[in-house]
């Protein structure tokens, strides 16, 4: 990646040293008193530009009145004068970086060391120069202004196909760019197409713009570029609407430095939470006894009271769900508090995913795909640690006037003896070996295969590989199993609901 744990501020100088180098270094001097502030927030780089003017201007325009190529050629700098700026610039704790605008530049730009090698807007889709800077081993950084999305796609592409460390600067090229064009958005919309690397910001607009930052902050953005400048009346320096000076960029940058403490982060939230659980215990309402307690009963929500003030090591109403088995460790007085050292707890939830995973598969076989939205209920009458020898698992469909529902036994499972005593039903087998023994008479019933349970008649069933099979009746209630073994009419939480999906 690109950064190195902080996001980037890029200062771009460009041409306003004015061909000067001590106004150049004055420059650099004065907005490293700026920077300084923020340095435990935020790296920062000076950016220059390169062009090869002997090449880069045809001969033929040298001499003319045209406006970048006589502002290309009145700020020049010699050899000496670059080197001084680039020392000057790490002397004062900025990394450097630098766009080169022909070939010869690039070379230019590896020879003399800089950290990072920008391309410009305008260079984005130059691609005897992008060739050559694909030829570097050097952090890219790339603009995008002016580019339509298929553009920046080719370049993507390109990098990535070379392996290059680089990234995307999001970009409006109008100098200066007025406030209603940014389209800030657009940098969220860049992150989620180019989710590997990183996304920034190179800003244009001129000083009203004061919240930019931040909010491209907000927006995603981790690298900002800025055109900074200084004037100097005796000289008639002047400074351009999208450049900004120091008390600009301190403004800039505060607001910038509020956005990222605002955003934070995910493992800020992390650090943070438990201050926030501490802060709403005493707002959250504590288990309280009903009525006597007996050591070792499986409680459910109908055991409890739930009010405040909750105690310390108490119960409390958040911990009380459908995938929580809680079970008394110790006989309980009515209207006691609960204590969590009094309980074993265990949170049944992974069981449930589990077990929602192996009906998937044998639902699988007979192509139940229309089965998305549903609750998948889960009968376990013993326990859930005993559903692999005695439960099933069942969809209702319809409840109605009728009733249908898709029963998945696992391999190995038994659903144990019980009757009804307000619905009939037919059991009508998609899938697998389906042992039924209806008032003790057996059926073994296969794909395809009926079988009829009159009202009242004890029955129940059995399967050695799985099954998957309806259940078609009058309308289910609730209340109608009743079990031959007591244990598991006794247990009133021998259900629980997933959503199959």
């Amino acid at each position: 990646m690109i950064l190195n744990g902080k996001p980037l501020i890029v200062l771009e100088v460009a041409n306003n040293h004015q061909g000067d180098l001590d106004h150049g270094l004055k420059i650099i001097k004065e907005f490293s008193k700026v920077c300084k502030n923020f340095i435990s927030q935020f790296d920062f780089a000076i950016k220059f530009q390169y062009r090869h003017l002997d090449t880069f201007v045809h001969p033929d325009y040298r001499d003319q009145d045209i406006k970048y190529v006589r502002r290309f050629l009145d700020t020049q700098l010699s050899e000496n004068e670059w080197k001084s700026l680039l020392e000057t610039s790490k002397n004062n704790e900025f990394k450097t970086m630098c766009t080169p605008f022909d070939e010869k530049s690039v070379n230019k730009v590896v020879k003399d060391g800089f950290d990072f090698l920008k391309i410009a807007s305008a260079s984005l889709d130059d691609w005897p120069l992008i060739e050559e800077v694909g030829n570097t081993d050097m952090k890219i950084i790339a603009s995008v202004g002016g580019s339509n999305l298929e553009t920046i796609k080719r370049f993507y592409t390109f990098m990535k196909n070379r392996e290059k460390i680089f990234a995307l600067n999001y970009c409006v090229s109008t100098y200066p760019t007025s406030i209603k064009n940014l389209n800030l958005e657009y940098i969220s919309f860049m992150k989620k197409i180019f989710p590997d690397i990183e996304i920034g910001f190179s800003t244009h607009e001129g000083n009203e713009g004061i919240m930019t930052g931040a909010l491209a902050y907000a927006q995603g953005a981790r690298i900002f570029e800025k055109h900074i400048a200084l004037p100097d009346k005796n000289k008639n320096y002047n400074v351009n609407e999208y450049s900004c000076l120091p008390n600009d960029l301190n403004i800039w940058l505060e607001n910038l430095e509020q956005s990222t403490q605002i955003i934070g982060s995910i493992e800020g939230r992390s650090s943070y939470l438990n201050s926030e659980i501490e802060a709403l215990r005493p707002l959250k309402r504590g288990a309280f006894s009903k009525e006597n307690i007996k050591k070792e009963k499986v409680l459910n929500v109908d055991d409890f009271y739930f009010a405040i003030p909750s105690q310390e090591d108490q119960l409390l109403a958040n911990d009380v769900s459908k995938f929580s088995e809680i079970v008394s460790k110790s006989d309980q007085e009515p209207m006691s508090d609960i204590k969590y050292s009094n309980l074993e707890i265990r949170d049944n939830k992974k069981s449930l995913e589990v077990i929602r995973d192996k009906v998937l598969e044998l639902m699988s076989e007979v192509n139940l795909n229309y089965l998305s939205n549903e609750t998948l209920e889960i009968s376990h009458h013993y326990g859930i640690d005993s559903f692999y020898e005695y439960g099933s698992s069942l969809v209702t469909i319809i409840n109605k006037l009728y009733c249908k529902k898709i029963i998945t036994m696992l391999p190995g499972q038994e659903n144990p003896t019980h009757f009804h005593k307000k619905k009939e039903e037919s059991f009508i087998i998609l899938h697998g070996e389906l042992i039924v023994n209806l008032e003790n008479e057996e059926h073994v019933l296969n794909p395809g295969d009926i079988l009829h349970i009159p009202l009242t008649f004890k029955h129940s069933f059995r399967t050695k590989n799985g099954s998957v099979f309806e259940e078609i009746s009058t309308t289910h209630f609730t209340d109608d199993s009743y079990y031959s073994d007591q244990k598991i009419m006794d247990n009133k939480n021998r259900k629980s609901y997933i959503p199959l999906r």
